[in-house]
């Protein structure tokens, strides 16, 4: 009996659960439950739009996964909300005279921000699949346009705004393909052909260098800088199809060589400018400006490896003179070549991941400005129009939202849509005119029109943009101790096989340190080991033949590259707990010492941080290195049980501890390893895996993708050629 009035208690509580749902899904099925979900979705995407304008380019600027999290959310989600919020509209059983005015809205959320093209390198690979969800959701467009057909003059701006937006859409559009494998290797074809013998042009002495007396460190340097776009092999995406055609048959068929006109500008062209805005001995003492151009210049040559195309030994031999006697010739030579090299990365990024590339194509640019007005006008029109119904008491349908005090909720969103949009726009024009990109092109109609030499108005305005200036890339180490880290554990809510559906899961023992500041001694640590040993890289080997450690070699030869750096970042971690920096000595000996305990200690973890967290920038096999890692983590959990440490990193520590005693023991260890980090840094990371340094570009990069890689990839590497 008693479980029968159980059994009966429950049914009744679920009949009564089923009563109240369907009373709630009855509310929420109504017309105004119906417009508020529509309302709240075009605020949605108005938010989502937002955060991709204002964050989109600062993703380089912080490698931070919060922040890569929600641009990824906000950038995937884009496509469902639109297509599901304008089938609500479409099939909604009433009617909002302001439907029309949201689709466009959505359809400019579905052309992105200028600053936000593609998360992802796959992501330019779908630019069809981009094309075709434009095409349906135009479908969507037109349907709504049929119905709410009228000679109303907001419908009048809203065929009006539509029209101008296509323009925006095709942007991305254009972007996408761009930087897709077939459109790099046509925009880079030119340049790949006359790359390959540009190192063949004769270096005759230019008449118009500025200053007789002195020499141009660039001259003999026709790297190309701007000026041969309108000659690319293949497509444009500014010209009728029939030109396309035209011009595509005469490029295959009596392809002529890239020739130095005076519409090209070059490295050895800036750098001779007469120009006071561009002297050495003027406006540009610090040599900022030119290289602002020569970055771009060298940006043209790393895009060819991502086009699949290579250049003669002779060619990477020229350029590595460049470095040299060129990035660093002056005092300043190391800044001066980190910058350069960022530099150079963020206008490869901008080639992937915005659509600053399309915006700055030949014409392009004032054809933006042209539709930015347009765009103005017709938003600052549609909120004129609704705000003069609102106030005339004229309901726009019979359907809509409003509060107690007569508040009409559809135009209020409307308008805030609305100028969300305007501001944005604003926003952006104002990055666009302040960006790197620019900045090339102003410098070189500098360069080019010579009637602004001497023009101090003009010299002013060109210098106050180009000297504004944020660091491109965040200059930050990743860090991970291993014997710091070896125990940790993730929480079961994300680690669990659901959770490894949806996210990389992490594992045991990889928890990060805190990120550290990179600082002037490590950076030149590894430049230095890479001009001294680029003919031949080496994973540490050099530099202990250098320093008398021949009986260490056994360490490097051990069976991955991922246990060779754990087993000298364990070494290294004891000498860091054992071997004080000397203080006795000479105040230069002393300084000495301290910066290579600090290029020792933080090369190893930031090493130790790659083979934990980004395994494919090794050039171990990724799912080896990640097994590596993985068995390291379980034997030295194993063995700190009983106070000893992995058996290859405690002989290593102990044989390298053995010069303690002796006198100038303790600098001689640091020396040893600071010669021995900055060498793999010079080598783990493959010149040859440029997809890997492309996709962490778009996560902030890794330092290992802003120092050594573009250097060789790019300013030339012999040993590949």
């Amino acid at each position: 009996m008693r479980n029968l009035q159980s059994s009966q208690l429950t049914v009744g509580v679920l009949n009564n659960t089923l009563t109240e749902a369907t009373a709630l899904m009855k509310k929420l099925d109504t017309p105004k439950a119906s417009l508020a979900k529509i309302e709240l979705l075009v605020f949605l995407a108005a938010l989502l739009l937002t955060c991709l304008t204002i964050w989109g380019s600062s993703r380089r600027r912080h490698i931070h996964p919060v922040l890569n999290n929600v641009l990824w959310a906000a950038y995937t989600l884009s496509s469902y909300l639109i297509t599901y919020t304008i089938g609500l509209m479409t099939e909604s059983s009433f009617r909002n005279d302001l439907f029309p005015v949201w689709a466009v809205f959505l359809l400019i959320f579905f052309s992105s921000s200028d600053s936000f093209s593609a998360y992802s390198l796959e992501d330019n690979e779908q630019w069809k699949n981009y094309a075709w969800q434009y095409l349906i959701t135009n479908f969507a467009l037109a349907t709504l346009l049929v119905v709410y057909a009228s000679p109303s003059p907001m419908f009048t701006g809203v065929v009006y705004l539509l029209m101008i937006v296509q323009v925006k859409v095709s942007e991305r559009a254009t972007s996408l393909r761009m930087a897709s494998g077939y459109g790099l290797q046509s925009t880079t074809k030119l340049i790949a052909d006359y790359m390959s013998s540009e190192h063949l042009l004769p270096n005759e002495p230019d008449p118009n260098q500025s200053d007789p007396n002195m020499t141009n460190p660039m001259r003999g340097y026709k790297y190309v800088v701007i000026g041969e776009e309108e000659r690319r092999l293949g497509w444009n995406p500014y010209k009728w199809r029939e030109e396309q055609a035209q011009a595509r048959v005469e490029e295959l068929t009596r392809r002529k060589p890239l020739e130095i006109t005076d519409e090209v500008i070059t490295v050895e062209k800036v750098w001779a400018c007469k120009g006071s805005l561009l002297s050495s001995t003027g406006g540009d003492q610090d040599g900022k400006l030119k290289d602002i151009c020569l970055s771009f210049s060298l940006y043209k040559l790393l895009s060819l490896r991502f086009g699949g195309y290579s250049l003669p030994k002779e060619a990477h031999e020229k350029t590595w003179k460049l470095i040299q006697h060129g990035l660093l010739a002056n005092e300043n030579g190391l800044e001066r070549a980190f910058r350069v090299v960022e530099l150079e990365l963020s206008f490869l990024f901008d080639l992937f991941y915005t659509n600053y590339p399309v915006i700055f194509y030949p014409g392009r640019r004032k054809r933006k400005l042209m539709v930015f007005y347009f765009l103005v006008i017709g938003s600052l029109s549609i909120i004129l129009f609704c705000f003069t119904w609102h106030y005339l008491k004229k309901p726009l349908d019979v359907v809509q939202l409003a509060t107690p005090g007569g508040l009409n909720i559809d135009i209020l969103v409307t308008t805030v849509s609305l100028v969300v949009f305007l501001c944005l726009e604003f926003a952006q024009l104002h990055f666009m005119n302040i960006s790197d990109w620019a900045k090339v092109s102003l410098l070189c109609q500098y360069v080019r029109e010579t009637s602004w030499h001497g023009n101090e108005r003009i010299e002013k305005k060109i210098g106050r943009i180009c000297r504004k200036s944020r660091e491109p890339w965040e200059r930050k180490l990743g860090q991970y101790s291993l014997l710091k880290s070896h125990g940790y554990a993730p929480s079961w809510w994300l680690s669990n096989g659901f959770t490894a559906t949806y996210i990389d899961p992490p594992r045991d023992g990889q928890q990060q340190s805190e990120p550290i500041e990179l600082s002037s001694v490590v950076k030149k640590a590894v430049l230095d080991s890479l001009i001294l040993n680029h003919e031949e890289l080496k994973n540490g080997k050099a530099s202990l033949t250098q320093n008398n450690g021949v009986q260490l070699l056994w360490a490097c030869g051990l069976k991955t590259q991922t246990r060779v750096i754990f087993a000298w970042h364990i070494a290294t971690s004891i000498c860091e707990h054992e071997v004080d920096i000397p203080t006795s000595i000479g105040e230069d000996e002393e300084k000495i010492a301290r910066s290579n305990f600090v290029i020792a200690t933080n090369l190893s973890k930031y090493l130790a941080y790659l083979a934990a967290f980004s395994p494919k920038l090794l050039p171990d096999h990724p799912f080896d290195a990640e097994c590596a890692f993985n068995q390291i983590i379980f034997d030295t959990r194993d063995l700190l049980k009983g106070g000893r440490v992995i058996n290859q990193g405690a002989r290593l520590g102990h044989e390298l501890l053995q010069p303690k005693g002796e006198e100038g023991g303790s600098e001689l260890i640091w020396k040893v390893l600071a010669d021995f980090w900055a060498e793999p840094m010079a080598y783990v990371a493959p010149s040859d895996d440029i997809k890997t340094h492309a996709e962490h570009l778009a996560k902030g990069g890794e330092f290992v993708t802003r120092g050594r890689w573009p250097l060789m990839a790019t300013l030339g590497d012999p040993s590949q050629s």
